[in-house]
């Protein structure tokens, strides 16, 4: 087992490779300046696979995993769980219908960072679709100095054209196989201009991590029969009432997290800074059920 962190180029990358010196520990040199909603976020993603493949290792699954999450199952269950179901990819694939409000907002809208922090964004109709609510932000923005000329360049236009037929969306954190890992950088290498002009250059798209592979993955789909795909393997809740979503656990939801079906063998989110005892809970509960 192998493996691969990108850490946040805001952050001093010694106070983790000072800690953590195993030889099976690899820290990733390209490093980006994360921004939550960001295509940075899907850049850091690319970086972090191109460095697995090097690998070369053609039957590995490659689990994309970030701080917050953790192993709700013995490693020995993960293991046995991914070898029964190895000729799967764990994704959530669900396709945007054109009346919502995220499918608006995330392919029909522009993207403009109001301020680097977390949801700070704003989005905006292509400027010659009439709306005078739509005139007044961008006005706001510009006299803020959020628009850029090269912003004027793709705002000045009637429909913000996709690049694909449909969009497909879901949680970001996937399993792949090694072979389709290959396929989705191929074709991202294939087609760089013209995703990397729609989602980052131009066009500004809001959240792209969560809908950047999935979306790929369906087009290589359409001529590649041999993928099939299963939910992902993440427990994320998502319906708990009075409270920040998506939920982060705390000691009183040991039972609910070690009790999940046997699919799924990671939960998220964890902030030892909220709960620092949970997670020390979640590894006695699971290595007394070995």
């Amino acid at each position: 087992m192998f493996f691969y962190i990108h850490v946040d180029l805001k952050s001093n990358i010694e106070d983790f490779t000072s800690r953590i010196q195993e030889k099976n520990v690899f820290f990733i040199e390209q490093r980006v300046n994360c921004v939550w909603g960001d295509f940075s976020l899907v850049i850091a993603t690319i970086n972090l696979l191109q460095n697995v493949v090097k690998t070369k290792n053609k039957n590995s699954k490659i689990l994309f995993l970030s701080g917050q999450d953790y192993p709700i199952k013995p490693l020995s269950k993960i293991d046995n769980f991914l070898v029964l179901n190895k000729s799967y990819e764990f994704i959530d694939l669900v396709m945007y219908k054109s009346k919502e409000i995220t499918y608006q907002d995330r392919v029909l809208k522009f993207k403009i960072n109001n301020t680097r922090k977390k949801e700070d964004i704003r989005y905006l109709w292509p400027l010659f679709k009439f709306n005078f609510k739509n005139y007044s932000l961008f006005l706001k923005l510009l006299y803020n100095n959020k628009i850029t000329l090269k912003d004027l360049k793709s705002l000045l236009t009637f429909k913000r054209k996709s690049i694909f037929k449909e969009h497909y969306k879901g949680s970001n954190w996937f399993v792949f196989n090694y072979q389709t890992v290959v396929k989705i950088l191929k074709y991202i290498e294939k087609n760089k201009n013209k995703i990397y002009n729609y989602y980052y250059y131009y066009y500004y798209t809001a959240c792209a991590d969560e809908q950047f592979f999935h979306t790929i993955l369906k087009e290589i789909m359409i001529y590649d029969k041999s993928i099939k795909v299963l939910p992902s393997v993440h427990y994320i809740d998502w319906t708990r009432k009075n409270t920040l979503l998506p939920v982060t656990f705390k000691v009183e939801d040991l039972n609910l997290l070690i009790n999940q079906p046997e699919n799924l063998l990671f939960a998220r989110k964890f902030d030892e800074k909220i709960d620092n005892k949970i997670l020390d809970l979640i590894d006695t509960s699971i290595n007394n059920k070995l």
